[in-house]
């Protein structure tokens, strides 16, 4: 026992005191009053305390680290508005992959369809459901994520290959308004390259577009922009298809 603690041994004693909530004799340390069992409660809930706050503060740096949109950092299934059966097997198929993925079933998810049907809403509720149980997940635009890429050689230390790398790195990655504005040839290429790493690493890409699946009259659908040789890879390991063909529900005030 060192000097400190021979110190305050000597400062305990015991009073004609009892502690009225464990009837037990109380102890003074110091001039002051305690009841043990008070005291080592206290001690106990101080250190879960301290064990949530901690909890909490990396599990908002995890979540933040994710970078979902502000609008959809809440958006989950629960409050995910089904009105119609189109809504509802898009939910289903969604929740089917988040729960596969956190058993470790990876896969490819594609959604498709057209503005305001709710795909951001439910690709950010799997983000979170997978980022509950501690895994990697980014979201990011098809733009943002290719002028990154192709902004990487201005900085001293960044790369093109080293930021592909970081999209790559993620256990999810969600790509989202792929085909809105990322057509610019050198862009496009740069996304490519994204998915065809992901592939290569056996990593779940979430990708998310406008463009209908199949080309049209009007426009060139979702497998043509791919190409093959893509498309045939994000089919490889398994692909969830979630075609969302519904009326834009933003005026309404649903979903985003």
């Amino acid at each position: 026992m060192n000097a400190l603690a021979k110190e305050l041994t000597k400062k305990i004693t015991e009073t004609n005191r009892f502690c009225e909530k464990h009837k037990e004799r109380m102890i003074s340390v110091g001039g002051r009053d305690f009841c043990k069992t008070c005291a080592l409660k206290s001690v106990e809930q101080a250190q879960i305390d301290h064990h949530q706050a901690v909890n909490k503060m990396v599990r908002e740096k995890h979540f933040a680290g994710a970078m979902l949109p502000d609008r959809h950092r809440e958006s989950g299934f629960k409050n995910y508005i089904v009105q119609n059966q189109g809504q509802k097997n898009a939910k289903a198929q969604c929740q089917s992959f988040a729960k596969d993925f956190n058993a470790g079933v990876k896969r490819n998810l594609i959604m498709v369809g057209r503005t305001g049907t709710g795909k951001t809403h439910l690709s950010c509720a799997i983000a979170r459901n997978v980022l509950d149980q501690r895994s990697y997940v980014r979201y990011v635009t098809s733009e943002d994520m290719a002028n990154e890429i192709a902004n990487a050689w201005t900085k001293t230390d960044d790369s093109e290959a080293s930021a592909v790398w970081r999209f790559t790195d993620y256990d999810l990655l969600i790509i989202d308004e792929y085909g809105l504005h990322d057509q610019h040839e050198s862009r496009l290429q740069l996304v490519h390259k994204v998915l065809y790493s992901r592939y290569d690493a056996k990593k779940p890409t979430v990708l998310i577009s406008n463009l209908s699946l199949h080309s049209t009259e009007n426009s060139q659908g979702l497998k043509n922009n791919l190409g093959d040789r893509l498309w045939s890879r994000f089919q490889h390991d398994g692909l969830t298809l979630v075609e969302c063909n519904w009326a834009d529900s933003r005026i309404g005030g649903n979903h985003g």
